[in-house]
């Protein structure tokens, strides 16, 4: 019998093409890591013990502590990367990410959050720009936020969850934040939130999720004129307990609200032209919750929107098929500029197919002009609807209607 030939492919040798990288590639892989897992790599070769030491961020995310010991064991883990870090050269920290839940709210405050305010001071020194916090809100129940942080003017982002701030004076400055994102956060008065975002002067994305204010103060005029924000792009309000400040968000091109920032009779008594107070001259692209409603006076107060995106999760879940279902909105006096100009798709979500929900639909074919798509997502009746709505006048004879069934 011949030999038997061998495979050159299974002798070909190895190579290990992650090693040949270059070091700035090599870092920048670890930082999508999380820390832990990043310092797990040293075991490979001494390369990536001094790379790892060298990643330019610090990320413990879903750490769960349930006892004074687990919570001891995680603050020594900290100071020991911190310290093999200095040990290495290595001071720079950009980005630091923790997201810790206590099992024990009184272990995490006298035990976790002393320390956490060491570890965010030691980074500030060391001109961090992103810091995300998300402790649990029961342990800042009995925890002062560290007011400090506010003066950090190296920050660029900054990302809190679950906490309750208040503030003793007005001499807060983020120069260099372009990102503000707050989930569920409480302040002690609506006054020191306008107080955080007047101090980010280039402020570009802001993101507020379930914002409570325990004291309903107000804005004294001069206080509410000097509120300045050109940069604010992009902005994201949702489940706000308190008066909200509509100025703040007036530069947006991009909008996500499910509060309306209007009393009613601010919208009644709305004249065109109106002051520019109130008008989103920006505002390209428009998601609201739940506001159904008032759609038709806010068109006016976006003269530049181009798209909509309407839901109603909270109205849908609360309906009862025996409420009234007579009410329908007036329609205003002049078509809103934004139908007549640049209004382009429309998609609506939880469609109950009430009358002014219908009523709306069918105004906004009836006079966008300029309408590529409208699409709307229904509970029920929807062969009943996409025939009616297909009958209806559209202002725009290129507009492809779609409804489906959820």
């Amino acid at each position: 019998m011949p030999p038997r030939r061998r495979n050159s492919r299974s002798s070909a040798p190895v190579v290990d093409k992650i090693s040949t990288l270059p070091d700035d590639i090599l870092r920048r892989i670890l930082s999508f890591l999380t820390t832990k897992e990043a310092v797990s790599t040293i075991i490979l070769s001494k390369r990536w013990t001094h790379l790892c030491h060298h990643v330019p961020n610090l990320r413990f995310t879903n750490i769960k502590l349930n006892s004074v010991q687990s919570i001891l064991r995680f603050n020594q883990s900290v100071y020991s990367v911190l310290l093999s870090r200095q040990l290495s050269g290595s001071n720079s920290i950009n980005d630091f990410h923790l997201h810790i839940q206590y099992g024990n709210p009184n272990h995490g405050h006298i035990h976790g959050f002393p320390h956490v305010i060491k570890w965010i001071k030691f980074f500030v020194q060391r001109g961090l720009q992103y810091l995300h916090l998300d402790i649990g809100t029961d342990v800042y129940t009995n925890s002062k936020f560290p007011i400090s942080i506010f003066t950090y003017t190296t920050l660029v982002s900054l990302n809190l969850c679950g906490f309750y701030i208040k503030f003793s004076s007005n001499g807060f400055q983020f120069p260099s934040l372009k990102t503000l994102h707050l989930m569920t956060v409480t302040f002690s008065e609506v006054k020191d939130f306008v107080l955080l975002i007047a101090g980010c002067p280039i402020l570009e994305d802001l993101d507020v999720l379930g914002l409570t204010c325990n004291h309903k103060d107000s804005l004294t005029i001069q206080e509410y004129k000097s509120l300045r924000f050109p940069r604010l792009t992009r902005a994201s309000i949702r489940e706000i307990f308190c008066d909200f400040p509509a100025k703040t968000i007036s530069n947006s091109e991009f909008l996500s609200i499910d509060t309306i920032m209007y009393s009613d009779d601010e919208l009644n008594r709305l004249k065109l032209p109106c002051d520019d107070i109130y008008i989103f001259h920006n505002l390209t692209h428009l998601e609201i919750q739940d506001c159904w409603d008032t759609m038709l006076q806010l068109f006016h107060l976006c003269p530049k929107l181009q798209s909509l995106k309407l839901g109603q999760k909270y109205n849908a879940a609360m309906w009862d098929e025996d409420d009234d279902d007579s009410y329908v909105v007036p329609e205003p006096e002049f078509v809103p500029q934004c139908l007549l100009s640049y209004f382009r798709t429309c998609t609506i979500e939880d469609f109950l197919s009430r009358k002014y929900e219908i009523h709306l639909a069918e105004y906004i074919l009836r006079n966008a002009k300029n309408l590529q798509a409208m699409t709307i997502r229904c509970y029920w009746g929807m062969p009943k609807l996409e025939k009616y709505l297909s009958q209806c006048p559209k202002a725009s004879a290129t507009c492809e209607l779609s409804v489906y069934i959820e």
